[in-house]
């Protein structure tokens, strides 16, 4: 396989051995950790610690058509901001690095670029997303993984697990490297321009996140009816989660009828350009009334959370702020929010901010010491 040259501009400074002026340091042969029959051995690059205060992240990926860059809690996860760029370690085929400043809470993801320039940048390209489709509630395989820890860390200690299966890379080393073998993206970030045969479209439908199969129109078009929440869609060809094309509300190929709101039944179309991303519009068929009341919710705390959060939206679409929410003080064990002529239904999400959170919840009146054990997510 011809070697992947990247010409990105890296936010961080990347420091490597490998760049001797007479004899550069060859990749030592590394086998797969764990890897099996089908896994070749990884040739890993000797990276030189980038200094105290830094610390690097290096990926080997077969498939990476425009790079990758990084994302994680030290820009807010935002999945646009593509400055903290892979750039190719030299001499290490399908090899690439980049060094950010250390932070002991630090937590990050690496994102591939699609290989079209006119499909959007997508937590659909992460790495690592390993899927049991026929589970009701679709998780990660027992013993397997799409991303693995090859060099300088464990699985065990560095990865943490979420969203039934997206992998977050934690425990970072102060002046260290840590190599990691991305076997596959979340979706192929290799896009061909080929439209839908069938197509899905999810969102708070009614009140509740479910999918709904769109009726196809022909050359690529589908459209669907039903009562709007104020949320994002993703769509699919198959009506599951992964591999779902997320469109939030404010994205650019998703078109708004001004004046929609919460609560109105809308058409939804979606024209197919390359597979699931693509063009949506929403018109509203017809105008919604909402009721507003005041309403107040109170949680039983889950043995061990030192914080608890509760993130919102009301039938409006309207979020309480920026995840996980708003931190609410734990007393005896209990929390409590009172909301004041807010729109219902009223969605709530409690959460720690590490990790554990409970299912989508909705309440049209007053909830009284909702168990937030007994409604965590798997």
């Amino acid at each position: 396989m011809k070697k992947l040259f990247m010409a990105f501009l890296a936010v961080a400074t990347i420091a490597m051995v490998g760049c001797k002026k007479d004899e550069p340091v060859k990749p030592t042969p590394t086998p797969t950790p764990g890897g099996g029959g089908d896994d070749p051995e990884i040739e890993i690059p000797e990276i030189a610690a980038p200094g105290a205060g830094k610390t690097t992240i290096a990926i080997y990926a077969k498939v990476c058509p425009k790079g990758a860059y990084l994302v994680g809690s030290f820009q807010s996860y935002d999945i646009n901001d593509d400055s903290n760029a892979f750039a190719a370690v030299q001499d290490a085929e399908n090899w690439y690095a980049v060094t950010i400043d250390y932070a002991p809470d630090l937590a990050v993801k690496a994102i591939a670029r699609p290989s079209v320039d006119a499909v959007p940048l997508s937590w659909s390209y992460q790495w690592g997303c390993n899927y049991d489709e026929a589970a009701e509630e679709p998780k990660v395989p027992e013993g397997t993984v799409n991303t693995l820890i090859v060099k300088g860390g464990s699985n065990d200690e560095n990865f943490e697990f979420e969203n039934s299966g997206e992998v977050k890379l934690i425990n970072l080393p102060d002046n260290g490297v840590i190599y990691i073998q991305v076997k596959n993206w979340n979706s192929n970030p290799v896009v061909e321009k080929k439209p839908l045969a069938t197509a899905w479209a999810k969102t708070s439908w009614d009140g509740t996140w479910s999918w709904r199969e769109m009726t196809a129109k022909g050359g690529g078009v589908f459209e669907v009816t039903g009562v709007w929440n104020g949320d994002g869609f993703n769509i699919n060809a198959a009506g599951e989660d992964p591999g779902a094309e997320w469109y939030p509300v404010g994205s650019a190929n998703l078109h708004i009828q001004d004046g929609a709101k919460a609560g109105d039944e809308i058409k939804l179309t979606f024209t197919s350009e390359y597979g699931a991303v693509g063009q949506l519009n929403l018109e509203v068929v017809t105008p919604g009334e909402l009721t507003y009341k005041d309403i107040t919710i109170s949680a039983v705390v889950p043995a061990g959370w030192t914080k608890c959060y509760l993130y919102t939206w009301n039938a409006e679409g309207n979020p309480t702020g920026e995840w996980p929410g708003e931190e609410l003080t734990i007393t005896a064990g209990k929390v409590e929010k009172a909301f004041t002529h807010v729109a219902v239904p009223l969605n709530f999400i409690f959460n720690n901010n590490e990790g554990a959170q409970t299912t989508d919840q909705s309440a049209e009146d007053n909830v009284a010491d909702f168990d937030i054990e007994g409604n965590l997510k798997p």
